[in-house]
């Protein structure tokens, strides 16, 4: 009997272990601290946590389903690269309709969420993510048009602008600042995936923006990008939504990110140095969130 519940709870595992996997966690959990970062923007310490909570959970099971969706729409070149050939659809652990299934279940319950209990800014935005990110990117541009990074970009900056929203329930300055901040800093963070993975991009026949238009023009619109990133940084601090703690650590870690990539710029290593710069991005904007949450005014 001992055995028997042993067995069922180990199946269970596996599958929980699958279905958390397709969900990409990875960016999961990005997104979740963008989220984060401008709820507690907004909130200037006053935090209400269920309001945190119920929109928190919406926000997540509405990103977990742009992936799962991503992730069936990429099923066929992900067989075709080492980096992607394990993952749950390609090996068949689950089957399409069930993929199918949980993704829409987690978008309807997620947008049900925002529609209920948070405000219609915040479902929109939502709502204008899930698009951007599953039908105009994943769908329709990824595979043909090199540019199509830069309209992914903005799917990227949803979550923050959910966090600020869920409290503001306004359109102020700040909501474009924050955008304009995830958005320039996506298109330096996926131009920088883009050389280092060049050569899948390749053998899948990804129109990336490296492939199209070369790698020493990809890097110097890397280095324009993190430049108009540490400028709208800048001016969240000049308008006074932030401290100048956040300024100080922001700008401290965006210049590092800067000059390693500038130095890249100069290595025979480009898909060396692409990571070390994609790997600092990372760095980069977990600083950021936490710093707009802790240091806000």
């Amino acid at each position: 009997m001992i055995v028997i519940i042993l067995n069922n709870l180990l199946n269970i595992l596996k599958y929980i272990k699958i279905y958390f996997n397709i969900i990409k966690p990875g960016i999961i959990f990005g997104n979740a601290l963008s989220f984060l970062g401008g709820f507690f923007l907004s909130s200037h310490g006053q935090i209400n946590f269920f309001l945190l909570f119920i929109s928190f959970l919406g926000t997540i099971f509405i990103i977990s389903s742009g992936c799962v969706f991503n992730n069936i729409i990429d099923r066929d070149i992900d067989k075709k690269i080492n980096r992607t050939k394990n993952r749950v659809l390609v090996t068949r652990l689950i089957s399409l309709n069930h993929a199918y299934f949980f993704a829409c279940s987690l978008g309807f319950i997620g947008f049900l969420i925002l529609f209920f209990f948070t405000n219609k800014i915040v479902f929109f935005i939502g709502l204008f993510g899930f698009v951007i990110y599953v039908v105009i990117y994943s769908l329709l541009m990824k595979r043909y048009m090199p540019y199509a990074t830069l309209v992914g970009s903005m799917a990227g900056s949803s979550p923050v602008l959910m966090g600020y929203e869920t409290v503001t329930n306004e359109i102020n300055c700040c909501f474009f600042i924050l955008f304009l901040i995830l958005t320039f800093w996506q298109i330096a963070h996926f131009y920088s995936i883009a050389i280092f993975r060049i050569e899948d991009y390749r053998k899948i026949n990804i129109a990336v923006f490296s492939i199209s238009n070369g790698v020493a023009l990809t890097q110097l619109y890397i280095l324009i990008n993190i430049l108009i990133f540490i400028m709208f940084i800048s001016l969240l601090f000049c308008l006074k939504y932030v401290g100048s703690n956040y300024l100080i650590i922001t700008l401290f870690f965006s210049f590092i990110w800067f000059f390693i990539t500038l130095i890249g710029c100069f290595q025979d290593n480009k898909a060396k140095w692409s990571r070390l710069s994609f790997f600092f991005s990372i760095i980069v904007i977990c600083i950021f969130n936490l710093m707009i949450g802790l240091d806000s005014k």
